[in-house]
C-alpha cells in the first residue's frame, strides 16, 4: 500500500532530528569555551534558512502524442499547458515560474516512455504526468518514483495501481477502475441484458476492468457466456468475434483502445454490431470511436463509460480546448488539468518544489479544509495559512491514502448513425 502522509512525515521528522543531533554536537563544544569572565560576543539576529534545494517547480509528461491511445492524447496535452499558463499568470509556485517540458508515451508496444522518462529526468522533472495508459505507467513507474519524482496520471484506471509498491508517490485523478466496472455492469442490467460477453485486451487495464465487469455482472444476476483475451497488437478479430456470434449474448462489452475499430468493423460484418446488439465500450475506446470504424453509422446505438465530471458544468474550459483543436474530445483534460494544479499547490503547502516534499502533501491537498476551484484562489488560502480542499475542474476528488479518488462521475455516451450525440449524455457517480 502507498505510505500514509503521516508516515512520511514521520520520516521526515526523523532525519531533521538526526541533523540537529549531529549539529548540536559542535554547539555544545562552543558554548563550553564561553567562561563567567569572557562575555560571548553578541549574536546576529539568525536569519530565515530552508533546507529546500529545488524552488522552482519543473513538470514533465508522458502523454499519448502517439501510440494506441493517440487520439485520447490531444485534450491531456493541451490542457495541461493550460494549468501551466493558468499557474504561472497568478505569479507560479513558491515565486517561481513553473517548467513544462512535454514528451510522448506511445504505448505498451515500444519503449517511448522509458526514453522520455530518463530525458525528464535528466532535465530535473520532480514531477511527471502521465501515462495515459495503465500498461505503459507500469512500465516506468519504479524508474519514476525510485528516483523521488512524483508520477501523477490523468487517466490511469487499473486496478493493480492501488496498491502498487510506489515509495507513496504514485496518484492520479482518474478513479479505479473498480468503480467503472460496477458502473457499466449496472448499465447493461438496466438495459435489460441477461446476459452479455466481453471481449478484453490483455494487459493491466483491460484484464482490470473486464474482470471489474464480470464480477459485478454475475454478482447481479448476469451470464457471462463468453470472457474473451486477445493480445496487443492483434490486427485481425474473426476468431474471437466468430466465438461471440456462436454465444449469441444479449449484450457484448468491448474492453479496447484502438483496436476497437476492426473489431467493430469485423462485428458489423458477421451481424453482432451496435446496430444488431447491444454493444457497450468503456473510456479506452468510446470517445472518438467514429474515427476508428469505416463507417460511422455502424456505430448508430453503442453506449460507453467514460469517468467524467458533467461537461456542462465546465463549458468554459471544453470551448477553451476547442480553441486548441481539440475536436470535441475532452476525456481526461479536466483530470489532467487538475493533476498539474494539485501538483503545483502541493509544492506550495511544502515550501519547496522536489518530488518527495509534493508527495507528502498531494493527498491533503484535495480534502478537508476549505473548498477552492482555481489555483489563484487557493493560493491566495495557502499563503493565508488556510488548510484547502481542492475541487478542480474534475473534483471533488477527496484521495485515499493510495493516492486515488474516493468516488467518482462517470459519463454515459450513446451514438446515433452521425456519431456521439451529446444530447443523449447521462451521468452517474459511483464510490
Amino acid at each position: 500500500m502507498k505510505t500514509s502522509n503521516k508516515r512520511r512525515f514521520g520520516a521526515l521528522v526523523a532525519s531533521a532530528a538526526l541533523v540537529l543531533a549531529a549539529c548540536g554536537g559542535d554547539d555544545e563544544e562552543a558554548t563550553e569555551e564561553v567562561t563567567e569572565e569572557t562575555e560571548a560576543p553578541a549574536e546576529a539576529p539568525a536569519e530565515e534558512t530552508s533546507d529546500c534545494a529545488v524552488t522552482t517547480l519543473n513538470i514533465g509528461t508522458i502523454l499519448p502524442v502517439t501510440g494506441s491511445l493517440a487520439f485520447l492524447g490531444p485534450p491531456e496535452i493541451a490542457a495541461s499547458g493550460f494549468a501551466v499558463d493558468d499557474i504561472n499568470a497568478a505569479g507560479g509556485v513558491l515565486g517561481n515560474q513553473v517548467v513544462l517540458n512535454q514528451g510522448d508515451s506511445g504505448d505498451a508496444t515500444t519503449d517511448t516512455a522509458n526514453t522520455e522518462v530518463d530525458r525528464l529526468l535528466a532535465a530535473g522533472a520532480q514531477v511527471i504526468i502521465g501515462a495515459a495508459s495503465s500498461g505503459v505507467s507500469l512500465t516506468v513507474i519504479d524508474k519514476i518514483t525510485s528516483a523521488g519524482v512524483v508520477q501523477f496520471s490523468p487517466a490511469n484506471t487499473s486496478p493493480t495501481l492501488t496498491d502498487y509498491a510506489d515509495n507513496g508517490l504514485y496518484f492520479r485523478t482518474a478513479p479505479s477502475d473498480l468503480l467503472q466496472g460496477r458502473v457499466l455492469a449496472n448499465l447493461v442490467i438496466e438495459e435489460g441484458a441477461a446476459t452479455a460477453a466481453v471481449l478484453y485486451r490483455n494487459d493491466s487495464y483491460g484484464v482490470g476492468l473486464a474482470e471489474a465487469f464480470k464480477a459485478n455482472f454475475e454478482g447481479a444476476g448476469g451470464t457471462v457466456p463468453e470472457f474473451i483475451e486477445y493480445a496487443e497488437g492483434t490486427e485481425t478479430f474473426d476468431a474471437e468475434v466468430d466465438k461471440v456470434v456462436a454465444a449469441n449474448p444479449e449484450a457484448i462489452v468491448i474492453v479496447g483502445f484502438a483496436e476497437t475499430g476492426p473489431i467493430l468493423n469485423t462485428m458489423h460484418e458477421r451481424g453482432v454490431g451496435p446496430t444488431a446488439k447491444k454493444v457497450y465500450g468503456v473510456d479506452g475506446n468510446i470517445s472518438g470511436l467514429d474515427k476508428l470504424v469505416s463507417d460511422a453509422s455502424i456505430l448508430a446505438g453503442i453506449k460507453g463509460t467514460v469517468p467524467s465530471v458533467d461537461l456542462g458544468t465546465i463549458k468554459e474550459f471544453t470551448a477553451r480546448l476547442d480553441a486548441a483543436g481539440v475536436d470535441g474530445v475532452y476525456d481526461y483534460g479536466a483530470e489532467t488539468y487538475d493533476a498539474i494544479v494539485i501538483s503545483a499547490l502541493a509544492a506550495e503547502i511544502a515550501g519547496c518544489a522536489d518530488g518527495v516534499s509534493i508527495g507528502a502533501q498531494i493527498n491533503g491537498v484535495t480534502k478537508d479544509g476549505e473548498k477552492c476551484t482555481d489555483f489563484a484562489s487557493c493560493l491566495s488560502l495557502v499563503q493565508a495559512g488556510t488548510d484547502i480542499d481542492y475541487d478542480g475542474l474534475g473534483g471533488p476528488y477527496e484521495f485515499v491514502d493510495a493516492g486515488e479518488p474516493a468516488a467518482a462521475s462517470f459519463r454515459i455516451i450513446t451514438y446515433g448513425a452521425a456519431g456521439a450525440d451529446s444530447s443523449l449524455d447521462k451521468y452517474v457517480f459511483a464510490s
